[in-house]
């Protein structure tokens, strides 16, 4: 168990293995428990970092309320880098977490080696993009608990057992409310399209098949457009599986991970 903390907010993370640092970063409403089934097969040949996000976890919130920009995240991922003195690390990030890799790539690409994003840094605009009208979001602002936990079943895969599906709904309800409903923001907020020119560092797409939220065509389409601006790129499609690949099928996601992160 450690913390850092970083202009006085007190992060969580977790730490494992030796060599090139590989920084896992989670996605909304969840922490570093998402990264159980991956943090120790990795760790055999690589530094591997988990962060609680700032709100999650065992992390302290920004000034005592969630932070609801990819921004905000950012700044705070960049401050644990240099923190921990990371040489170039690959960030590993999911949903939310993805957009937060590429937003921090693009402020000091001389700080990362490259980003994986997992279901997520997609150059999509607004909320309806990635499938959340603006009603929802209203909604979902009365009851954010009990809205998670459903949605949670929704954008898993077909092949993902049922048994780990009520696992991993089960578990986003321990988020704050207000930190859930403040990520759904922070998600369907984020705009590429506004910095995509900007990118220099590889950032490679995992996606799965059965994802509703951030799909297939929304990475391809974007992979298609880094390339055409010279970024290395591309993007895998795990089949049968959903929005949360790493944790619904963990040694499928392993297996494809270990062949991206060959890719740097």
């Amino acid at each position: 168990m450690a913390y850092a903390t970083l202009d006085g907010v007190r992060l969580y993370y977790e730490e494992a293995g030796s060599g090139r640092p590989l920084l896992m970063i989670h996605g909304a409403s969840q922490d570093t428990l998402s990264w159980h089934d991956n943090i120790g097969h990795f760790a055999k040949s690589w530094h591997v970092l988990a962060v609680d996000l700032p709100g999650h976890g065992k992390s302290a919130l920004v000034q005592g309320r969630p932070t609801t920009t990819t921004e905000e995240f950012s700044r705070y991922l960049h401050l644990f880098v240099a923190q921990k003195q990371l040489q170039k690390p690959i960030l590993v990030g999911h949903s939310m977490g993805a957009a937060i890799s590429i937003a921090m790539s693009v402020v000091d690409p001389d700080a990362v080696g490259g980003t994986v994003a997992v279901c997520g840094g997609a150059a999509f605009r607004g909320p309806s993009g990635v499938s959340y009208q603006p009603q929802v979001l209203r909604d979902t602002a009365i009851n954010p608990t009990d809205w998670l936990e459903t949605i949670f079943h929704s954008v898993l895969g077909r092949t993902t057992p049922i048994a780990r599906r009520r696992e991993m709904a089960f578990d986003a309800t321990r988020c704050s409310p207000y930190v859930a409903h403040a990520d759904l923001i922070t998600y369907t907020t984020f705009n590429l399209n506004e910095t995509i020119h900007l990118v220099r560092k590889p950032v490679y797409y995992i996606v799965g098949e059965d994802d509703w939220s951030t799909t297939p065509a929304m990475a391809r389409e974007t992979s298609a457009r880094l390339a055409r601006l010279g970024v290395p790129t591309d993007c895998v499609e795990l089949a049968g599986i959903g929005h949360i690949p790493h944790w619904e099928q963990p040694e499928v996601f392993n297996e494809v991970l270990e062949k991206v992160l060959g890719r740097f």
